[in-house]
């Protein structure tokens, strides 16, 4: 009976230290923040929300996916401008462009 008492007294102390040791890391590592321009502090947490993506959307010529004007990437063709999901997309279309003149 004693072992066992000697047991749960180590599994409290493990416990304790676990939760000490983890509380220093996460103020160390877990907290930190980034200044923006602005300014204002961000932590992790908020870096990694995705952030709200304005602008009109149109579709690719290519793939024929919805893509934001703010995010595209954009090629002047005979007076109008084309938005492109991707680069590769936007070479896609530059070479079949190419080759029907």
């Amino acid at each position: 009976m004693g072992r066992l008492i000697e047991y749960l007294l180590e599994l409290v102390v493990v416990l304790i230290v676990g939760r000490l040791l983890g509380g220093t890391l996460r103020h160390f590592f877990g907290a930190a923040t980034l200044h923006m321009p602005d300014g204002s502090p961000r932590t992790r947490k908020e870096r990694s929300r995705p952030q709200t993506v304005r602008g009109e959307m149109v579709r690719d010529p290519v793939c024929r996916m919805f893509v934001a004007t703010e995010l595209s990437h954009r090629l002047e063709w005979r007076g109008q401008t084309l938005h492109f999901c991707s680069k590769e997309c936007l070479e896609a279309y530059r070479k079949t462009a190419a080759a029907a003149g």
